[in-house]
């Protein structure tokens, strides 16, 4: 496990005696109690409150399986919960930052009997973490009028409105009907952490180890403080935060990156995320080359650029990254243009990568353009997807 942890629940121990601490199943063997196809409304009165019980037990590469498993129990059993069931599930799944079906949830309690303070809470937050930032900050204003003693629908709100500022005036987030690209802010901290555990996504996209969650709001600053450099959290609709896309841009050239969590992997996001920046970046900023750089055993990473048109370049980094590669987007131009493209971009973006150039046409000799060696702060690899 990386130093960036995943999110602790925040205490639904307090929601359920802990009593049921004592029961000797797993988390995995309640899960698959609970989804089995031959569940009951009864058997989560059972098993309900020894999952919220254990809830801050649950280890991050087995996430997914629990998203997976409730979905199909929400499927199959939604129109049959109480509302102690559905409130004991959306307890849980804002625990575990299961954020759309926690949003699914919310709304079926709200139109049903209304929500406490904590759900409302959730929803909004819920709404904020997958994009939805207008509909939470309406959220909010209803809830200070509705309720003008609880303290924090104001609060929430402020901070949206912080966001949407943040949006407006530095990147606004970039939708399709399949996919959203949310601007990558610190509220994302724990959702990032849970899709980036495998700590091949870092060494794959020279990212830092990021030894703890301060060392991460650091890096981000740092990022978006450079100028030329947009982050984007993957947010797809129906699993939430699914990885990260970026682009460097400078004078109508780009280098992208991304990385997609483990669990999501092969399923073609990669390629749409990147697609919707690269088109928006087109669009919007006139951008009219791009450029990445990926491992030469990526495969995947490899067919991704191709499918987008990306064309593997004949130019090498030098040592210690000879076992990367570079691809380029565009239309044709000199070769030595190419390597001046690349040695512009690694100094911008502050990386140690050096590119391996020919001297001139009629020589093969082979000379070094230094980047300007600063330390990878940022990633400069195209990730696994």
């Amino acid at each position: 496990m990386r130093a960036l942890t995943p999110p602790a629940p925040s205490s639904p121990r307090s929601v359920r005696s802990k009593a049921a601490a004592t029961v000797p199943e797993t988390l995995a063997e309640l899960l698959a109690s609970l989804v089995a196809d031959d569940g009951s409304v009864r058997r989560l009165d059972a098993l309900l409150p020894r999952i919220l019980d254990r809830a801050d037990g649950l280890p991050v590469d087995q996430r997914y399986a629990w998203q997976d498993g409730l979905r199909r129990l929400w499927r199959r059993q939604a129109w049959a919960l109480s509302q102690r069931h559905l409130a004991d599930l959306m307890t849980l799944t804002a625990a575990w930052g299961d954020w759309p079906l926690t949003r699914a949830i919310g709304h079926v309690m709200e139109s049903s009997h209304g929500l406490t303070a904590q759900q409302a809470n959730c929803l909004v937050v819920a709404c904020r973490q997958l994009g939805e930032v207008l509909e939470a900050s309406d959220r909010c204003r209803s809830r200070m009028l509705a309720h003008p003693r609880e303290s924090w629908p104001e609060r929430e709100y402020h901070a949206l409105i912080g966001l949407i500022e943040f949006h407006t005036t530095i990147a606004g987030p970039i939708e399709s009907p399949e996919l959203r690209l949310e601007p990558l802010g610190h509220h994302h901290d724990q959702d990032f952490a849970c899709q980036f555990y495998d700590p091949t996504i870092a060494e794959r996209c020279c990212l830092p180890d990021f030894p703890s969650d301060e060392h991460w709001h650091h890096w981000l600053d740092d990022c978006w403080a450079i100028g030329d450099q947009r982050l984007y959290a993957v947010i797809d609709p129906e699993w939430g935060f699914v990885g990260s896309v970026s682009l460097v841009l400078h004078a109508g050239i780009g280098f992208v990156y991304y990385w997609i969590g483990r669990d999501f992997q092969g399923r073609g996001l990669a390629t749409a995320a990147v697609r919707l920046l690269l088109d928006a970046a087109s669009v919007q900023d006139g951008m009219r080359a791009c450029y990445a750089k990926v491992f030469e055993d990526n495969t995947r990473s490899q067919r991704v650029l191709e499918r987008l048109g990306f064309q593997a370049l004949d130019i090498c980094p030098s040592p210690p990254d000879e076992a990367e590669r570079f691809y380029r987007l565009g239309p044709p131009q000199m070769r030595e243009r190419t390597v001046e493209d690349l040695h512009e971009l690694f100094a911008r973006m502050r990386s140690d990568t050096r590119v391996a150039a020919p001297m001139a046409a009629h020589s093969g000799d082979i000379r070094t353009l230094p980047g300007r060696p600063r330390g990878r702060s940022r990633m400069t690899e195209s990730e696994i997807t």
